[in-house]
């Protein structure tokens, strides 16, 4: 198996293990773990829904992340695929923060 997709196939899996709680919202405002900014933090509704939003799109994300990767042959030991590998991953980090910002946004206009 490629040594880069190796890596981060783990912390594909890792971020995706830590979005479950927050797409389930089990997990109560604090300031260490989650969506925090200040609408988040001021608001236990906005909490829970901006929470929720980030922890679908990231399992997602990650679900994309592996099911790309498979088609793209990312996994194979001699695939020389590092770059798409990476690109990947990033996207699939990046694209939770920008919904997440992109929903307190729309929340901030609405109230």
């Amino acid at each position: 198996m490629n040594d880069i997709f190796f890596s981060l196939s783990i912390g594909m899996l890792v971020l995706m293990a830590v979005a479950i709680p927050l797409a389930r919202q089990r997990i109560k405002p604090n300031r260490f773990y989650g969506v925090r900014t200040a609408l988040t933090l001021r608001d236990n509704t906005a909490w829970y829904r901006a929470n929720r939003l980030f922890g679908k799109v990231m399992l997602l994300c990650g679900a994309g992340f592996f099911l790309f990767s498979a088609l793209l042959g990312n996994w194979r030991e001699n695939a020389d695929n590092a770059m798409t590998s990476i690109v990947l991953f990033l996207l699939a980090v990046s694209v939770p923060v920008v919904c997440a910002l992109v929903n307190e946004s729309r929340e901030k206009r609405g109230s």
